[in-house]
C-alpha cells in the first residue's frame, strides 16, 4: 500500500473514481477545476497514471493525481496497492446484495477511517456504499438524503440549471453548459469532492461554466437542413439508455441511432444494449464498433437475439451506417453516432484504422448537403 507513496511523494493527493459510468467526465472536471485553481495535478487510469507522471511529480509539484479506476483493474488487483485519499462512487446501474462478491466494493471497504468516500446516494447501491466504507462520507443527488443536492431542475439542449444545496441550505443557481441528468450527477460529484477538500461549494459551481467540454462526450452539430448530430461516447445499456432518454425530452422529432458492440463485450451485454437502444429509438441502425478478432456480423447479430422489435437496418460498414442514418433523419430529428466518441480509429483484425465519428458525420453532411 506504499508503493505509490515512495513513487509519487507523501504529500501527493490520491483520487480514485469508480462506477459503471461518468468516470471520464467526472475526472475531467476534476482535473480543471484544479487548474482553474492554480493547483498542478494529472489525471488517467489506473494502469496508465503512474507511468504518466512518476517522472514529472516533482518537476510540475503536482498535487492531486486522479484515478479512472475500471473494474477490470479492481478484479485484476492493479489498484489494490493504491492508497487512495478519497473514492469517489458515481453509479453501478442495478440492485447488487451487499452480501454478493462484487469487485467494485472492495475499495471502499478498504478505505482507512481517515480518508474520504464521495458517494451517489440515487444510486440503487448508494446507501451500501455509505455503511461499508468506515471512512468520512459525503454523499451528492437528487434526493434529500444528499449533502450535495440539485432541485429545481431545468435542462435545455445546450445547459443544464438547478439550484444547489449544502446539507439541506440553499447556497448558488447554478447554469451548467452540460446537457442531461446523468451529467448533473457528474456535476454534483465534481462539487462534493471539492467540499470534501474543505472548498465552498458556491465556488466550484462558480468554476464550472468555464471549464472545456470533454472531446467525445455529447459532441453535437446542426446540419442545414436542421438535423442535430449528437457523438457520444455511451456505449454500455445504461449510459445509452441514460443519454437516448435525455435527448427524448428535447427532440421535436424522432431519433435514429448509429451504434455497435465493441468485441470485449459479452452476449449478455450484446443483447442488453440492443433491446436498450431499439427501445429508446424510432430507428436504429446496428454497425461495427470495433470488431477486433471477431467477425463483425457476428457481433451484430448477438444485438438482435431474441427482439421482437423490427426499427433497425444492419450495416457493417460504419460510414455506411452513418449515412443511412443521416438520410433517413428528417428536419427536427436527431441522429445520435454512438460508442465511439472521441476516438479516433476502428480496430479491425487487431488493425487500427483512421475513423472519426464525427468527421465522418461533417464530411457526409456536406457530401450529400444535409
Amino acid at each position: 500500500m506504499t508503493g505509490n507513496r515512495e513513487l509519487l511523494g507523501k504529500d501527493i493527493n490520491i483520487i480514485g473514481i469508480i462506477g459503471q459510468n461518468g468516470k471520464s467526465t467526472i475526472a475531467h472536471m476534476i482535473h480543471h477545476c484544479y487548474l482553474a485553481l492554480e493547483i498542478h495535478n494529472e489525471m488517467g487510469t489506473s494502469t496508465e497514471i503512474f507511468k504518466k507522471i512518476s517522472h514529472k511529480s516533482y518537476e510540475k509539484k503536482v498535487k492531486d493525481v486522479i484515478i479512472e479506476v475500471c473494474e477490470r483493474d479492481i478484479k485484476e488487483k492493479k489498484v489494490g496497492y493504491i492508497d487512495f485519499d478519497t473514492l469517489i462512487f458515481t453509479n453501478s446501474g442495478k440492485k447488487i446484495e451487499i452480501n454478493e462478491t462484487w469487485t467494485m466494493k472492495r475499495p471502499f471497504i478498504a478505505l482507512p477511517i481517515n480518508k474520504t468516500a464521495v458517494i451517489n446516494i440515487d444510486d440503487a447501491n448508494g446507501v451500501d456504499f455509505c455503511n461499508m466504507t468506515i471512512a468520512d462520507t459525503i454523499t451528492y443527488g437528487l434526493s434529500e438524503l444528499a449533502d450535495i443536492r440539485a432541485c429545481n431542475i431545468e435542462i435545455s439542449e445546450d445547459k443544464t440549471r438547478f439550484d444547489l444545496h449544502y446539507k439541506g441550505n440553499f447556497i448558488y443557481q447554478a447554469e451548467i453548459p452540460y446537457f442531461g441528468f446523468y451529467n448533473l450527477y457528474n456535476i454534483l460529484a465534481t462539487i462534493a469532492h471539492f467540499v470534501s477538500e474543505g472548498y465552498d461549494p458556491m465556488r466550484i459551481a462558480q468554476l464550472l461554466p468555464d471549464l472545456p467540454q470533454l472531446e467525445g462526450r455529447y459532441d453535437t452539430f446542426v446540419t442545414n437542413t436542421h438535423i442535430q448530430v449528437v457523438i457520444d461516447y455511451a456505449r454500455n445499456s445504461e449510459a445509452v439508455y441514460a443519454i437516448l432518454t435525455s435527448l427524448k425530452e428535447i427532440c421535436d422529432g424522432n431519433i435514429i441511432t448509429v451504434i455497435g458492440a465493441d468485441a470485449n463485450s459479452t452476449l449478455h451485454e450484446r443483447q442488453l444494449l440492443g433491446k436498450t437502444v431499439l427501445a429508446h429509438s424510432k430507428q436504429v441502425i446496428i454497425t461495427s464498433d470495433n470488431p477486433r478478432n471477431e467477425e463483425p456480423q457476428e457481433i451484430i447479430y448477438d444485438m438482435i437475439k431474441g427482439t421482437v422489435r423490427q426499427n433497425y437496418r444492419l450495416c457493417i460498414d460504419r460510414e455506411k451506417a452513418i449515412e443511412i442514418a443521416l438520410k433517413l433523419a428528417k428536419p427536427q430529428d436527431i441522429v445520435v453516432i454512438l460508442g465511439k466518441g472521441h476516438a479516433k480509429t476502428q480496430i479491425i483484425k487487431n488493425k487500427a484504422y483512421p475513423f472519426c465519428d464525427k468527421k465522418t458525420a461533417e464530411y457526409l453532411t456536406e457530401k450529400f448537403e444535409i
